[in-house]
């Protein structure tokens, strides 16, 4: 029981934390808050997950809020790594080596950070 609540709690985190709720929500037409908060949609999935297994009513409510809690914890420290790795990124040179003379602009000017640079 630990392992699958466990599991289930990382992919309901993560699949809002990565913007897989919004991209799922948008292509569906249909707004929730419950799919846009982590702690919502891990209590409500291990909720229904373990009512579905045959676990005790009382045991599968207090596993899925201790989940639910986890779960909100688990976004921060995702947030703490994003934003760690936002200051790394922002340590590194804007032009690398190859690009400088070659005519190339930088990330920023050719559409952003995320934008694939030109070989």
């Amino acid at each position: 029981m630990v392992r699958e609540v466990a599991l289930i709690t990382v992919s309901c985190v993560l699949f809002v934390q990565m913007g897989l709720s919004v991209v799922v929500q948008d292509a569906l037409k249909f707004n929730s808050r419950i799919l846009s908060c982590p702690k919502c949609l891990t209590m409500w999935v291990n909720l229904a997950y373990l009512l579905l297994r045959g676990y005790a009513p009382i045991e599968s409510v207090a596993a899925s809020f201790i989940c639910s809690y986890c779960a909100m914890w688990l976004s921060l420290l995702y947030d703490a790594v994003a934003c760690l790795y936002n200051l790394f990124y922002d340590t590194l040179p804007e032009k690398t080596g190859s690009a400088e003379g070659s005519g190339q602009t930088s990330s920023d000017e050719a559409g952003g950070p995320d934008a694939v640079s030109k070989m």
